[in-house]
């Protein structure tokens, strides 16, 4: 008589019918882009490997981190703005996961032309809406300068806009800084930086973040940004981007502050002011629910311009 296995180790149907179901209807389901992680990619240029993130579809957004941070800086926005939008955040060459740089002196052109090539390699072919802060915002400039049918509007956070090298004495500050930060360490240049990059108010968390950021930037990279003192050409750019700009500025910034980014707006045939209370330099860091309402209601009226009302 053949053997006939014990009946608890038979499959159970009446049990695993019901988990299949469910298994087939959670596959069939969208779930909403905010649920879904920031992913992680990477993609290949000329001569780098890219890590970025990306989450959402919809109208691409680029967004360009300062020079000694990452893509991080943006993990607020992804998460928040991602319904409506296809957010990209690379890394920068030299920055985050992103290849290591091999050049000495910070090139901003050399960064415009990367983010171009980004684009292109994401299959992003429409104009985009860039948001960019401090530095970044001087190479987003440039970019759309080189390829201005790329951008459909732009965002510029605590960026300076200029071409006049540092002088002397700056020349000597950042040197000094170069040196220090690989003679001591990264937190005793976080300490520096903490004093004027947030204001007084910003919590532990963006604090943490920005230090976070810092620490795993390599030396190299450091050296690179701290030794080169030729500004990128930015200044006569503002005149030539005819599609809308915005200046996010925190009250508490001391670089850009409010009344500088009033002159700024000045030059710009299509531009706007938004300030925000009580906030320093890292908007996206200090206040992301207040920057990305004013992102969500800049974008609303570029959309109504440039659709002429239709969604």
């Amino acid at each position: 008589m053949p053997h006939r296995p014990p009946a608890r180790t038979r499959p159970h149907t009446a049990l695993f019918a019901p988990l299949a179901l469910l298994a087939t209807l959670g596959a069939s389901l969208c779930l909403p882009a905010a649920a879904e992680p920031v992913r992680m990619r990477s993609v290949d240029l000329d001569s780098v490997q890219i890590a970025y993130r990306e989450k959402g579809k919809g109208q691409p957004v680029l967004f360009v981190h300062p020079l000694l941070t990452d893509s991080r800086m943006w993990l607020d926005q992804l998460n928040a703005l991602c319904e409506t939008r296809r957010c990209l955040a690379p890394d920068a060459s030299g920055h985050g996961f992103s290849s290591p740089l091999t050049y000495s002196k910070v090139d901003s052109n050399r960064y415009a032309d990367e983010l171009l090539q980004f684009l292109d390699a994401v299959s992003v072919k429409q104009p985009v809406d860039i948001v960019a802060l401090s530095g970044g915002g001087n190479i987003a400039a440039l970019a759309c300068a080189k390829a201005p049918g790329r951008c459909r509007s732009l965002v510029l956070i605590s960026t300076v806009l200029g071409s006049d090298n540092l002088d002397a004495a700056g020349v000597r500050y950042r040197a000094e800084n170069a040196r220090t930060v690989v003679i001591e360490g990264k937190d005793t240049l976080f300490r520096r930086f903490n004093e004027y990059i947030v204001a007084s108010g910003a919590s532990l968390t963006a604090r943490a973040r920005y230090k976070t950021m810092l620490e795993q930037t390599s030396y190299e990279t450091f050296v690179a940004f701290l030794t080169t003192a030729q500004a990128p050409a930015t200044g006569d750019i503002a005149p030539q981007l005819r599609f809308p700009v915005m200046f996010p500025v925190g009250q508490g910034d001391t670089v850009l502050t409010p009344a500088l980014a009033a002159k700024a707006v000045a030059r710009f045939p299509d531009a706007r002011l938004v300030e925000l209370p009580a906030v320093g330099r890292l908007l996206p860091l200090e206040a992301p629910a207040e920057l990305n309402d004013a992102l969500s209601r800049f974008w609303k009226d570029v959309d109504t311009t440039t659709t002429g009302g239709k969604r």
